[in-house]
């Protein structure tokens, strides 16, 4: 269900998610993820699975607009949006 979270590549000197299609994105989410320091990579990896999750539900299933949500991201917009996210939580 959520593999399709964990893959990308980018165009300028951060690598970004590339929602072109499944593969661009698996692929771009994987360039993030080796770019990455070590000692965060379980981190960005349980966000961005949080967040696909979340993701996953909000749009009933639709993997496309998921992708599409992470489009054009970099590994710290990832994690600023999921930082908003746990703020609106708590509110």
């Amino acid at each position: 269900m959520l593999a399709f979270i964990f893959v990308g590549v980018g165009c300028s000197s951060e690598p970004t998610v590339d929602a072109s299609s499944k593969t661009a994105f698996k692929q771009s989410i994987q360039e993030i993820y080796k770019s990455v320091p070590e000692n965060e990579q379980q981190k960005f990896n349980e966000t961005l699975t949080g967040m696909g999750a979340l993701l996953f539900i909000a749009k009933k299933g639709n993997e496309e607009e998921v992708r599409k949500f992470f489009d054009g991201m970099t590994y710290n917009d990832i994690m600023e949006k999921a930082q908003e996210f746990r703020n609106r939580v708590k509110q």
